[in-house]
C-alpha cells in the first residue's frame, strides 16, 4: 500500500537517516524492514573483509625478540639480515662481499644500519615478494623449490627462509626500511620503502596500508632524496656505479638503547655474530689458528665487514668478522686436543646430523675447557683446594655439550645438554671428571624446522632423544660399526691418558681422616704419599717448595701429598693436596695444606732458601742489657749484702740489629707479642733456690725496663739477697700468650748474669726506721687474710734484719678504713696503710619471697629471687656464680649470678592433675653446683585449683535426665531434630564458669557454621538436624578454645515404620546359565526390626531360575540382599520376578538374552560329497552359526572363527566373514591331491568353541601346470651386452610329467638388472608343447650381479614361476666415449657475451662398452668458444673428446727405470686409483662401479703448501753431507698435464718419500737424520730395497720383485714431439693438395659435363622454348598490361589498410 512505511537499518539494526546514510562505507548491507524489531524473513549474507593491522608487520619483531631467552637479541636481529646476504651472494663466483655499516654520524643524518651485499639482487617482482609478509621461498611464483646437494656441515647458504625474518629485524632495530637492489643484467635499480610513518598516514586517510611503489631507476640516481636526515643516502647510491648486482637494506629510526648497545658493546656483538656464522667464514673446520699452512689460502670467499661511523672526533671503528679470535667455537677448536665424529639418523625426520664432541684436557695446574668471555671468571684467590683432587672441579660445569647449527649457521637458544652415550651418568665412574671437558657441535639441514626467527629448534633435541634415533661414529668420512657408547667411551679414555697431564702419586704411606675439612662427608678417606711426579718433575716429603696463586706467598719444606680417595699404591690423578710445613719453622710454627696446582714449578732452590733466610734474619737473635743510671754488674761480680741491682734496660735485637717488641707478622695480622722474664737463683748448699721473679712487658716508652732491685719491684723476696752466696739473673724471653721460651724449634734469646753476696752486717746497720714495701691491694675481701711487708733500713739507706726482739704492733681504725703499723724503739715508728675492703667469697643462698609455703595456681609459672650473700651477709659477685633451681617432677632452671650477685628464676609453668579439687604440695631446691659447701636451701610450693576453664557438660532443657557424656553414642528418630542442647564450663575446683563474650566466642561446634553469638552467651547451642537416611553413627563435637575442652558423641538414626517394599537391580539384563551380577536389595524403610523368619517369598512366572546363596544384611536391619540368581535354560525373552513381604508387594523385570558362545553349527553348505578341482574354488558357501550351549542363535565379536584343513597340506581361504558367520571357502593350489577335512573352530577369550567338519576330495586340475624347470650352461662367460647362453624351459604337472596346454599362455624370462625389469615376451602358445628354447637375447648393459627368472601366465592373475637364476655379467671391451643423450649441434658466433660463444653448457660423457655399459663417467663443465678465435663464417667443426682416465699409473712418467720399479712397487696399492677433482665426481664413479674402483677425491685432501726441504738440510744449510745421492722421490715424477693436481695427489700419496742409491747409503742418512734430533720418512733404494720411517728393513715385504704388473712408463724422447710437429705440417699440407685435386677435378668435370650432348640438346630445347614464350606474351598484349596494373593496385591498398 502507498501509505506503508519502511525502515532502513544496518545489520546491527541502527535505524539510518540521511546524516548516518552518508557515513555508511561502500558495500555496507542493508535491511529494509517495516519495523526496527522485525525479525528477518531469510537468512542474508554481509560482505566483509578482515586484513591484517600494520602492527603484525612493524611489531612482530619486537614480540619474537622480546620473547626470547633473556639475551640481548640485537646481534641476532642482524643475524636475520645477514642470512639474506649470504643466500643472495651463493652463487657468486668472486669474493662474497656483505658489510654492515653504522652511520651513526648526526652530521650525515638520522642514525641508521646499512646492510649491503653483492649478491644476484631482486627484480621488481622479487621485492614485491619479499615486502609480503610470511611469504616464504616454498610459496612463491617461481619454478619450484630445489634443495641444495649434501655437502659438509650443511653449509649451503640456504637460510633465507621463511619471508619473516628479515622485516622482523628490520622493524625491531627501526621504525623505517629502505630496500635498494640492482639484479644481474638489468641497468635498472628498483627502489621500496616501508616505514611505520606511511603505514599509519595511510589508516589514517582510510588507504589500503598493504600497498605502496616500487622506484625503478638508473643506476646512481639519488635525486629523489631530499631530507636532510637522509643526507648520507647520496654517497650510499653514488657507489652503485660499477656493480654488476648488489642489494642494500637501510633501516632509520634506530632505537636509542640499540645505538647505545651497538657503541658500547661493539666487541661482544662483532663476536656473537661471528660465532654465529663462524663455519661460513672460516670452512667447515673451523677456524684453527694452530695450523701450520698458509691460512689465507684455504678461506671460503665469504667476508663480512662490519663498520661504526660516529660523529667526529671519534674515529670509525672496523672489523673483519674474520679477524675475531675469541668467539666460542674458535676457542672450542684451537682448546680441543682430539675430537669425535659421529652421525644421527632418526626415523621421524630424514634428515642427517652431523655432531664433532672436542676434548679440551687438563693440563698441569688448570682446564683448558674456555671459558665464555661475556661470562663472570671466577677468583683466581680462590683457596678451596680440597676440590682439586676430587671430581667436584668441574670445567664445563652446568652448560650443555652442544651448541646446534642449521644449515650451518647457528641456532642461538637451542642447546642440547648430553645423549645417553656420552653421559657421565651412564659412563664409566673412573673417567667422571673428563665427562665434563667435552664440548660438542650439532650441524643439522632443513629438515629439521626452526622458529621462523631462527632462535631455537622446534623438535631438535626431542628427535634425537628418541629411543629409534640411530648414532654412528665416523672415522676419516666412514662410518663405523659398533656401539656408539663403548665407541665414546674408549675414546675418552684415550684422550685422558693421552692428553690429560696428571700427577703421578707415589710411595703410599696410609689412609686418614681430615677433621680440618669443614664438611664432615669430605673428611674421610683421604690417602696419603711421599712423593709425587708432575711434568716431569718429582717433589719428596721434605723437598722445599714454593707457592703461585696464594696470598701471600708461601715458602715451606712438603710433609706429605694428599688425595681422596681408597688407594694402595701408585695412582695418576689430576689434582690432589700438598702438606707444606711454612719455612722458616720458627718465624711460622704451622702447617699450610694447599693444592698441587699452586706449587710454583718454575721456583728452585737457591731462590726459595733466599727468602727462608730473608725471613729467619727477622727473627730474635740475642739480649742486649744496659745499665741505664751506671754502676754495671760485670760477670762474677762480688758485691755486698744490700748493695742495689740495677736499674736495667734490656732489648731484643734481630739478625740486622733491629729492636723487636714482638714476633714479626705473618700475612696480614700482627705478630705474637714477646716479654722478659726476669729471676735471680741463690746456689745454695742445700740447692738452688729461686727468691726473685717478674716478667717485664714492653712499654712504649721505656721499652724493656726494671727499676732498682731493693725499690719496688721484687722486695716480697728481696730480703734473701742479704744471705751471702752465689746468685745467678736470668733474662729469658717468652711469648706473651703462653710464656714459651721455645718458638718453632728455636730457643728465644736470653741473657745469665752469675754474681757473689759477700760481707757481714756491723753496727752501722742498726734499723733506724721501716718502710711498708709496697701498698697493700687496693682491693681486700671480707674473710680472706692478707700480709704486710715491712723493709727496716739503717742510716746509710742499707735494708738490714730485724733485730729479734722487736715485734712490730698492727691496730684498726674503721671510721676511715686503714691500718696503723708501729714498731717501738725507731725514730719512725708508726706507718699508716689505707684499705678498701670487697664484699668475700660466696657463703649462703638467700631466696625471696620468704612465704613457706608459696602459693600457686595449676598451670602458672613461678617466680624466686635469689641473691648469693658472703660471711657478713654481703651480697658477692664471683666468676661461675650459677644458681639452680629444681621443681619436684619438673625441668631444672638456672639463672647466672656472676655478675651482679643476684638474678631472678622462672619455672615451666606447673601443670599438675588436680584431683577432687585439693591443692597439692611441691619441694623446691636451690643450690651453686660451684659451692658444694654452701647449704641448700628448701621451699616448699602449695599449687592450688586454677580458675581456668578444664571440663564442659551437656545436657537438654527439656529433658533434665538428658546429660550428654563425652564419645556416648545415642539414637534419635531419622530426619529429627536435637533441640534445646545447653553447655556448662567449670574450671579445676569444679566451680561452674560462668559464660562471658569472650569464652562464647571460644565455642566451636561441628555440625553448622551458623552459630548465634547471644545463644552462646545464655549457654544455649544450636539444634542438631538428624540425618534422613538411617545409617552409620554421625559424629558431632562441641569444643573450647581450639579443642582444648570438648565433649563429643554420636547420633545413630533409627528408622520410622515401614511404608513400602522396594527392590533394587544392578543390570536388568541377563544371559542364560549367569549369575546375575551383585544382588537384588529389598529395602523396607522405616522398619524398626526384620528377623530371620521374616523370608520374603519369590513368584516368576514361566520360568525355573535357582537361588544358590541367599543373606540378610543384619548391620542396619533394613535390607535383604539376594545373590545367585540364574536362569538355567529356557528362551530368551522378559521375565518377571515378584518379592512380597506381608501386605507389600514389589515386581522388577529382567530381560533374558542367549547364554555365552559355546558351539557352532553349520546352516547350509554344497551337497556331498563334495568333490574339488586343485586350485579351484568351491562355488555354494557355507552357512555357519555361533550358537549357545542350549542351541540359541547368538553373537559376539570377539569370537574368532577359523577354518583348517587336516592334514594340513591343504591351503584354505576364507571369503564374506561377518559377525553372523556366513563364510565362503576357497581352496587354492595343493601339491598333493587326496582326501581332506576341513574343520570349522572359534575361540573365545582363547577358550575353543567346537563346530561342524566337513569331508572333501581334491583332484588335480590336468591342464594347468605346477612348476617350471630351467636348464642352460652354467659355465659360460657373460661379457656384459652380449648374447646369453640357451635356456631350455619346461613346464611340469603333478608327479613331473610334461603338461599338454591348448589355449593361449605366455612365457616370460625376467631379468633383474638393479632397479630395471627388463620383459621379454619369448613365445605365444596356441597349441600343446613340451618345452621352450629361449636363445639370442642379449645380456644386460650394467655389470655386476643379475637375476633372470622364467614365469608362465597362466591366466590374467595366476602365474607360475621358475627357480631365481644369480648371473655375473662382467665387463665388455670399451669401444666409444658418449654422452647421457645427443645434444644439438650448437650454432656460435663472434661476440663478447658468452652466451653466444658457448659450445657445451652441460653435458655428461661416459666410456662405454658394447652398447651403453657404463665404465667411467665425467661432467663437461661449460665449454666456450675463445674471443676473437679463428674460424671461417658458416663452416662446420667437429668438436673431440679424448677419454683420460685419471688412474695413479697413467698421471706420471719417469726416466730413471730402476727408480719407476721401486717408486711403482711402493705405491702398488694406489696405482689403480682413479684421482678426481671433486667428491661428486668421486661418489659417482664409486656408484657406477659398486665399490670395486678405488678413488680420491683432491678437494677432500690437505696437503701442506711449499716445499718441504729434506732431512738434511735446515736454515738453507746443511747438516751433514748425505750419503748416495738422496732426492724426494715425488721429485722424479714428470707431469704431462694438470700439473698442479698431480702435485697434490702425489704429495699425499708418496710424502716426503726419499729415493737413495743403495742401502748402505740409506741407513747411513737415516742413522744421520736421527742422531740430529728429526724424523726420518721412507727411504726407497734403486736396488730395490725400503727402509720404513720406523726404521725397518729387510724380509721380502720390503724388497722389490724385479716383475712389477703396473710400473710408471718413461716419457717420450724430445724427438718424438718433433717428428708429430712435422707430421701435423706434412698432414695439413697433404690435406690441402687434397683439396685442391678434388676442386680442380670437379672443375673440369663440370666444364666437361657442359660441353656434351645432352646439355647441348637441352640448352636448343630452352631456346626454343623461350621463344614460344615471348610468342604468347606479344599474343596477349593489352591483357596482360591491364591485369598487371590490377595487380599493383590491389597490393597497394593492401598495404594501406595493415599500415
Amino acid at each position: 500500500p502507498l501509505h506503508e512505511t519502511f525502515v532502513l537499518v544496518t545489520t546491527d539494526r541502527t535505524v539510518l537517516d540521511f546524516d548516518k546514510f552518508e557515513k555508511l562505507q561502500d558495500d555496507s548491507t542493508l535491511h529494509l524492514l517495516q519495523r526496527e524489531d522485525q525479525a528477518l524473513a531469510v537468512a542474508t549474507e554481509e560482505p566483509i573483509t578482515f586484513k591484517p593491522h600494520y602492527n603484525t608487520l612493524i611489531r612482530s619483531g619486537m614480540y619474537e625478540y622480546y620473547a626470547s631467552a633473556g639475551q640481548k637479541s640485537l646481534p641476532y636481529a642482524l643475524a636475520e639480515l645477514i642470512d639474506n646476504s649470504i643466500s643472495a651472494t651463493a652463487k657468486n663466483t668472486g669474493v662474497r662481499m656483505i658489510e654492515i655499516r653504522m652511520m651513526f654520524d648526526e652530521t650525515l643524518g638520522k642514525p641508521a644500519v646499512i646492510v649491503l651485499d653483492n649478491g644476484c639482487g631482486m627484480t621488481s617482482k622479487q621485492l614485491n615478494n619479499w615486502a609480503v609478509y610470511r611469504l616464504s621461498k616454498f610459496s612463491r611464483e617461481n619454478k619450484g623449490y630445489v634443495r641444495p646437494d649434501s655437502v659438509p656441515r650443511s653449509l649451503n647458504s640456504d637460510i633465507s627462509y621463511f619471508g619473516v625474518g628479515g622485516k622482523q629485524a628490520a622493524f625491531y632495530i627501526g621504525d623505517s626500511t629502505r630496500m635498494i637492489t640492482k639484479p644481474v643484467g638489468s641497468p635498472d635499480v628498483h627502489e621500496l620503502v616501508l616505514s611505520k610513518e606511511d603505514f599509519e598516514r595511510k589508516e589514517k586517510n582510510k588507504e589500503d596500508i598493504y600497498s605502496g611503489t616500487i622506484k625503478n631507476r638508473k643506476v646512481g640516481d639519488s635525486s629523489h632524496v631530499n631530507k636532510d636526515d637522509e643526507h648520507f643516502l647520496h654517497s650510499l647510491i653514488a657507489e652503485e656505479s660499477g656493480k654488476e648486482s648488489f642489494t642494500a637494506v637501510i633501516i632509520m629510526g634506530v632505537l636509542p638503547e640499540h645505538i647505545k648497545f651497538l657503541k658500547d658493546d661493539f666487541a661482544v656483538w662483532t663476536r656473537q655474530l661471528a660465532h654465529t656464522y663462524h663455519y661460513y667464514i672460516h670452512g667447515a673446520d673451523g677456524k684453527n689458528m694452530s695450523s701450520s699452512s698458509t691460512y689465507s689460502d684455504h678461506l671460503p670467499n665469504i667476508d663480512i665487514q662490519i663498520t661504526l661511523r660516529e660523529k667526529p672526533p671519534r674515529c670509525p671503528r672496523a672489523m673483519n668478522l674474520r679477524e675475531v679470535e675469541n668467539d666460542m667455537q674458535t676457542l672450542y677448536i684451537n682448546a680441543a686436543a682430539d675430537t669425535f665424529e659421529f652421525k644421527a639418523y632418526a626415523e621421524q625426520n630424514t634428515g642427517t646430523v652431523e655432531g664433532i664432541i672436542r676434548y679440551h684436557p687438563f693440563l698441569y695446574d688448570k682446564e683448558t675447557y674456555p671459558e665464555d668471555p661475556d661470562a663472570a671468571q671466577a677468583s683466581l684467590d680462590d683457596d678451596n683446594d680440597d676440590n682439586e683432587s676430587r671430581v667436584l672441579h668441574q670445567a664445563r660445569r652446568k652448560r650443555p655439550i652442544f651448541n646446534c647449527f642449521w644449515n650451518g649457521r647457528l641456532i642461538p637458544y637451542t642447546t642440547v645438554s648430553e645423549f645417553d652415550w656420552c653421559s657421565q651418568s651412564k659412563g664409566a665412574k673412573e673417567l667422571a671428571e673428563c665427562y665434563s671437558r667435552v664440548s660438542g657441535v650439532l650441524f643439522t639441514d632443513d629438515r629439521f624446522m626452526v622458529s621462523t626467527n631462527k632462535l631455537t629448534f622446534m623438535e631438535l633435541e626431542l628427535i634425537l632423544k628418541n629411543k629409534d634415533t640411530i648414532f654412528t661414529r665416523i672415522v676419516n668420512g666412514q662410518k663405523q660399526r659398533g656401539n656408539i657408547q663403548k665407541e665414546f667411551t674408549q675414546w675418552l679414555k684415550n684422550c685422558h691418558e693421552k692428553w690429560d697431564k696428571q700427577v703421578k702419586f707415589m710411595g703410599y704411606m696410609e689412609t686418614i681422616t681430615r677433621t680440618d675439612v669443614p664438611v664432615k662427608r669430605d673428611q674421610y678417606p683421604w690417602a696419603t704419599f711421599s712423593s709425587i711426579e708432575w711434568d716431569g718433575n718429582i717433589y719428596k716429603t721434605g723437598q722445599l717448595v714454593k707457592s703461585q696463586k696464594t696470598l701471600p706467598i708461601l715458602y715451606g719444606s712438603v710433609v706429605r701429598f694428599l688425595l681422596y680417595g681408597k688407594h694402595d699404591g701408585n695412582v695418576f690423578a689430576t689434582g690432589g693436596l700438598v702438606e707444606v710445613a711454612l719455612e722458616p719453622k720458627a718465624f711460622h710454627d704451622k702447617i699450610k695444606t694447599i693444592a698441587i696446582s699452586k706449587i710454583d714449578k718454575s721456583a728452585t732452590d737457591e731462590a726459595i732458601q733466599k727468602n727462608i733466610d730473608k725471613d729467619f734474619a727477622k727473627l730474635p737473635e740475642i739480649l742486649k742489657v744496659d745499665w741505664p743510671e751506671g754502676n754495671p754488674w760485670p760477670q762474677n761480680a762480688a758485691r755486698m749484702a744490700g748493695t742495689p741491682f740495677g736499674p736495667i734496660k734490656i732489648e731484643i735485637l734481630n739478625k740486622k740489629g733491629e729492636s723487636l717488641s714482638k714476633m714479626p707478622a705473618v700475612g696480614q695480622g700482627a705478630g705474637k707479642k714477646l716479654i722478659i722474664e726476669l729471676k735471680v737463683v741463690q746456689h745454695s748448699p742445700k740447692g738452688d733456690q729461686e727468691v726473685v721473679s717478674f716478667v717485664g712487658q714492653h712499654s712504649p716508652k721505656w721499652g724493656f725496663w726494671f727499676k732498682k732491685i731493693g725499690t719496688f719491684l721484687f722486695i716480697c723476696q728481696l730480703y734473701k739477697l742479704t744471705d751471702l752466696g752465689k746468685y745467678t739473673l736470668s733474662l729469658n724471653t717468652m711469648l706473651f700468650e703462653s710464656n714459651a721460651t721455645v718458638f718453632g724449634g728455636k730457643k728465644l734469646p736470653s741473657y745469665k748474669l752469675n754474681f757473689t753476696i759477700s760481707g757481714k752486717q756491723n753496727r752501722k746497720t742498726l734499723a733506724v726506721i721501716f718502710v711498708i714495701l709496697y701498698a697493700l691491694s687496693p682491693s681486700l675481701y671480707v674473710g680472706v687474710p692478707f700480709n704486710i711487708p715491712l723493709l727496716l733500713k739503717d742510716g746509710y739507706d742499707h735494708p738490714v734484719m730485724c733485730p729479734p726482739d722487736l715485734k712490730p704492733v698492727l691496730t684498726c681504725r674503721w671510721v676511715t678504713p686503714l691500718y696503723l703499723v708501729t714498731m717501738p724503739r725507731l725514730k719512725k715508728d708508726t706507718q699508716t696503710v689505707t684499705i678498701s675492703l670487697l664484699p668475700g667469697n660466696p657463703h649462703a643462698l638467700h631466696v625471696t619471697p620468704d612465704d613457706n609455703p608459696i602459693t600457686v595456681q595449676n598451670g602458672n609459672p613461678v617466680m624466686f629471687n635469689v641473691e648469693i650473700h658472703d660471711e657478713a651477709g654481703n651480697i658477692t659477685a664471683n666468676p661461675k656464680q650459677i644458681v639452680r633451681c629444681q621443681v619436684q617432677g619438673f625441668p631444672l632452671v638456672a639463672t647466672d649470678c656472676s655478675t651482679t650477685g643476684a638474678g631472678q628464676l622462672v619455672t615451666k609453668p606447673i601443670n599438675l592433675k588436680m584431683i577432687k579439687g585439693e591443692p597439692q604440695n611441691l619441694k623446691v631446691n636451690f643450690e651453686m653446683p660451684s659451692q658444694k659447701k654452701m647449704a641448700v636451701v628448701v621451699r616448699e610450693l602449695k599449687v592450688v585449683p586454677s580458675t581456668r576453664v578444664s571440663r564442659m557438660e551437656l545436657c537438654s532443657e527439656d529433658d533434665e535426665n538428658l546429660m550428654l557424656r563425652n564419645n556416648e553414642k545415642i539414637e534419635w528418630l531419622a530426619g529429627g531434630l536435637l533441640e534445646n542442647l545447653f553447655y556448662k564450663l567449670y574450671d579445676e575446683a569444679g566451680r561452674e564458669v560462668p559464660p562471658t563474650a569472650p569464652i562464647a566466642s571460644k565455642i566451636k561446634v561441628n555440625w553448622t557454621g551458623d552459630v548465634n553469638l547471644e545463644d552462646l552467651l545464655q549457654g544455649k547451642l544450636p539444634d542438631v538436624q538428624v540425618p534422613t537416611q538411617v545409617q552409620e553413627a554421625r559424629f558431632y563435637q562441641v569444643s573450647y578454645q581450639d579443642q582444648c575442652v570438648s565433649v563429643s558423641f554420636n547420633i545413630v538414626p533409627r528408622p520410622d515404620e515401614p511404608t513400602r517394599l522396594k527392590a533394587t537391580l544392578l543390570q536388568s539384563t541377563l544371559k542364560l546359565g549367569e549369575i546375575l551380577p551383585g544382588h537384588i536389595s529389598e529395602y523396607k524403610p522405616n522398619h524398626p526390626t526384620i528377623f530371620f523368619e521374616d523370608i520374603i517369598a519369590y513368584e516368576m512366572t514361566h520360568l525355573f531360575f535357582l537361588i544358590q546363596t541367599w543373606s540378610l544384611w543384619t548391620n542396619m536391619i533394613i535390607s535383604v540382599l539376594v545373590t545367585g540368581v540364574r536362569f538355567q535354560f529356557g528362551t530368551p525373552g522378559h521375565r518377571e520376578m515378584c518379592f512380597t513381604y506381608k501386605s507389600y508387594v514389589e515386581r522388577i523385570i529382567v530381560k533374558v538374552v542367549a547364554g555365552i558362545p559355546a558351539q557352532l553349527k553349520l546352516v547350509s553348505g554344497p551337497e556331498k560329497p563334495l568333490q574339488v578341482l586343485n586350485d579351484q574354488g568351491i562355488a555354494t558357501p557355507f552357512l555357519v552359526q555361533l550358537c549357545d550351549e542350549w542351541g540359541n542363535p547368538t553373537t559376539d565379536q570377539r569370537v574368532v572363527v577359523e577354518l583348517k584343513s587336516s592334514p594340513l597340506t591343504l591351503k584354505v581361504s576364507l571369503t564374506n566373514m561377518s559377525h553372523h558367520l556366513l563364510l565362503g571357502v576357497l581352496l587354492p593350489s595343493c601339491s598333493i591331491r587326496g582326501y581332506y577335512q576341513l574343520v570349522f573352530k572359534g575361540s573365545l577369550n582363547q577358550k575353543p568353541i567346537p563346530g561342524p567338519s566337513v569331508n572333501l576330495t581334491v583332484i588335480p586340475d590336468p591342464t594347468k601346470p605346477v612348476s617350471l624347470s630351467v636348464e642352460y650352461d652354467t659355465n659360460a662367460k657373460l661379457p656384459a651386452g652380449g648374447i646369453l647362453p640357451g635356456f631350455v624351459v619346461n613346464p611340469w604337472r603333478m608327479k613331473g610329467m610334461t603338461v599338454f596346454i591348448s589355449g593361449k599362455m605366455l612365457l616370460h624370462p625376467v631379468c633383474s638388472v638393479l632397479s630395471n625389469l627388463l620383459v621379454f615376451l619369448l613365445r605365444n602358445i596356441n597349441i600343446g608343447f613340451v618345452f621352450f628354447h629361449c636363445r639370442d637375447k642379449e645380456i644386460p648393459e650394467h655389470i655386476g650381479k643379475h637375476t633372470i627368472q622364467f614365469f608362465l601366465r597362466i591366466n590374467k592373475t595366476n602365474v607360475l614361476y621358475s627357480n631365481q637364476i644369480a648371473i655375473h655379467v662382467v665387463a665388455n671391451q670399451p669401444v666409444k666415449l658418449a654422452p647421457d643423450s645427443q645434444p644439438p649441434t650448437p650454432v656460435v658466433s663472434y661476440s663478447e657475451v658468452i652466451a653466444n660463444r658457448t659450445l657445451v653448457e652441460n653435458m655428461t660423457l661416459r666410456i662405454m662398452v658394447r652398447l651403453s655399459c657404463l665404465r667411467i663417467t665425467n661432467e663437461q663443465k661449460p665449454l666456450a668458444v675463445m674471443e676473437n678465435s679463428p674460424g671461417e663464417n658458416g663452416s662446420t667443426y667437429v668438436l673431440l673428446f679424448n677419454p683420460q682416465v685419471s688412474m695413479v699409473g697413467h698421471l706420471a712418467f719417469v726416466q730413471d727405470d730402476d727408480a719407476a720399479r721401486v717408486i711403482s712397487w711402493h705405491i702398488r696399492g694406489d696405482m689403480d686409483c682413479v684421482i678426481t677433482k671433486t667428491t661428486e665426481a668421486a661418489m659417482k664413479i664409486f656408484g657406477d662401479t659398486q665399490g670395486s674402483q678405488q678413488v680420491m677425491a683432491l678437494d677432500s685432501v690437505y696437503v701442506t703448501p711449499g716445499k718441504r726441504p729434506m732431512p738434511h738440510i735446515r736454515n738453507g744449510r746443511m747438516l751433514f753431507d748425505p750419503p748416495g745421492n738422496p732426492v724426494l722421490a715425488r721429485d722424479l715424477l714428470i707431469f704431462t698435464r694438470d700439473q698442479e693436481s698431480c702435485n697434490i695427489a702425489f704429495k699425499s700419496i708418496l710424502a716426503d718419500t726419499i729415493l737413495i742409491d743403495d742401502l748402505n747409503s740409506g741407513t747411513n742418512y737415516r742413522k744421520a737424520v736421527v742422531q740430529n734430533k728429526m724424523q726420518c720418512p721412507t727411504i726407497l733404494t734403486r736396488q730395490g730395497d725400503r727402509i720404513s720411517a720406523r726404521g725397518k728393513f729387510g724380509g721380502t715385504q720390503n724388497k722389490a720383485p724385479m716383475n712389477i704388473t703396473m710400473v710408471f712408463g718413461a716419457p717420450l724422447p724430445q724427438h718424438y714431439y718433433t717428428l708429430v710437429e712435422h707430421i701435423d705440417l706434412i698432414s695439413q699440407h697433404k690435406l690441402a693438395l687434397e683439396k685442391r685435386d678434388v676442386t680442380a677435378k670437379t672443375r673440369d668435370d663440370h666444364l666437361k659435363s657442359m660441353k656434351s650432348p645432352e646439355m647441348l640438346q637441352k640448352r636448343q630445347e630452352m631456346e626454343e622454348k623461350k621463344k614460344q614464350l615471348e610468342e604468347i606474351e606479344r599474343q596477349l598484349g593489352t591483357f596482360v598490361d591491364v591485369a598487371v596494373r590490377a595487380e599493383k593496385t590491389c597490393i597497394q591498398s593492401f598495404c594501406l589498410v595493415f599500415f
